[in-house]
């Protein structure tokens, strides 16, 4: 089963206003998180037509949401957030919906469960469980868009895929391990 990390930086999280960014993407080992290829980024200030940058970023992506349950094994945190970000912005270019009922059928892989339960079933500061190594929040890459600092947004992905995938492989490791003390 070959799965995929998945994120997406926007420029805020009201799904009725805020816009995407960049979508990215890297096909990671199902046994063991590994990357096997390069960390794909869509960039929305790379396409030439401004006017239609982030319509024309979906419609590359789009292919890989369709409903077919091992094309494209989602792995990320938070996914939900970024699923309905997507069908949003979709239906907002008139180019279908993300059918998110499909996700019951589709293997989706989002630790943020497991981060909430490390941080003894707190929703707050849960992503702070896991080390950062790029000490800039999410939460700046929308001033850094503004203000054209594409450098610093693409250094910020590349770290949060690296940080995601480190723990991701840990994860992979140990839950067996874990199942184990349970049986």
């Amino acid at each position: 089963m070959t799965e995929y990390y998945f994120d997406m930086e926007t420029t805020g999280t009201d799904f009725n206003k805020d816009e995407i960014i960049t979508i990215q993407w890297q096909r990671l080992s199902g046994y063991t998180g590994e990357p096997l290829g390069e960390l794909n980024i869509l960039k929305r200030w790379e396409y030439e037509d401004k006017k239609n940058a982030e319509k024309e970023m979906i419609e590359t992506f789009k292919p890989n949401l369709k409903c077919r349950r091992w094309d494209f094994v989602f792995a990320g945190k938070n996914l939900p957030f970024d699923f309905c970000f997507l069908d949003k912005r979709m239906r907002h270019y008139g180019l279908g919906e993300f059918d998110l009922q499909c996700l019951n059928d589709r293997v989706v892989l989002d630790i943020k469960p497991l981060l909430v339960l490390m941080n003894k079933g707190n929703f707050i500061d849960y992503d702070k469980v896991v080390p950062k190594s790029n000490p800039l929040d999410g939460d700046k890459i929308p001033q850094l868009y503004k203000e054209e600092k594409y450098p610093e947004i693409i250094q910020y992905i590349k770290d949060e895929a690296a940080d995601f995938i480190k723990i991701y492989q840990i994860l992979k490791k140990e839950m067996p391990l874990f199942r184990d003390r349970l049986c």
